[in-house]
């Protein structure tokens, strides 16, 4: 009697990891057999909410898809503030500078949110890329963009002012085909999104705080109300 149930989780598990692959924009564009090998060969990890599962330095089975949950990227030392680098969401990945290339990881990744996370292995990403030329292409075309995300971001932490960011950050947060006015919810504390945008708690409040004078956004705890769209796109430059 226990066999089937066994079964039923087992392809259960399967197609979650199946799904959870074909919603990334790495995979977007592998589908049927090919995405079904590929699925065959991962695994889930499952992460509590604070839980640190992986650290500076460490090495990386493979990309790592998150399934459910938000998880934080993050550069730290003791005694140092921490700076995060990156909030990834369900649907996106992380990892695959280090994974592919085989090095260290460069950052510490602790789950905002009790997480499931899928593993994709590198020699399965590999192996892939060998079999399926048109494959290959997307996951080309998913790692170029990735790219180009890393430059928008280094250009808006390094040349735009902090009001600015900040009004970028929460337009970004809604989507380009959001109604108005339209309520978003800061996918962290003020704390872990400040850093993410390079400033301090009390910075982000006081641009908040700007922004809700102006009419633009109004404010309850981590929901954000965007009032006016075009004013806070003006905003953001």
């Amino acid at each position: 009697m226990s066999a089937v149930p066994s079964n039923d989780n087992e392809l259960r598990e399967r197609r979650l990891i199946e799904g959870v692959i074909a919603r990334t924009s790495l995979f977007r564009g592998v589908h049927g057999a090919p995405l079904s090998a590929l699925a065959r060969q991962c695994w889930s990890l499952s992460a509590r909410r604070g839980e640190r599962f992986l650290e500076r330095g460490a090495r990386l089975p493979g990309v790592f898809a998150v399934a459910y949950g938000s998880v934080k990227l993050a550069l730290g030392q003791p005694g140092h503030d921490e700076r995060v680098l990156r909030l990834v969401q369900a649907g996106q990945t992380f990892g695959e500078p280090s994974a592919l290339l085989g090095r260290p990881a460069r950052y510490d990744a602790q789950a905002l949110a009790d997480c499931k996370l899928v593993i994709i292995p590198t020699v399965a990403i590999y192996a892939l890329v060998d079999d399926e030329p048109r494959a290959a292409r997307k996951i080309i075309h998913g790692l170029a963009e990735r790219s180009f995300e890393v430059l928008a971001e280094l250009e808006s932490t390094s040349l735009r002012r902090g009001t600015e960011r900040l009004a970028a950050y929460l337009l970004s947060l809604a989507g380009p085909e959001a109604p108005q006015p339209c309520t978003v919810r800061l996918p962290a504390t003020k704390t872990v999104i400040a850093s993410r945008l390079d400033m301090k708690k009390e910075t982000f409040s006081r641009l908040l705080r700007a922004l809700a004078e102006q009419g633009l956004i109004s404010v309850a705890q981590r929901n954000i109300t965007i009032l006016d769209r075009e004013r806070l796109g003006s905003t953001a430059g």
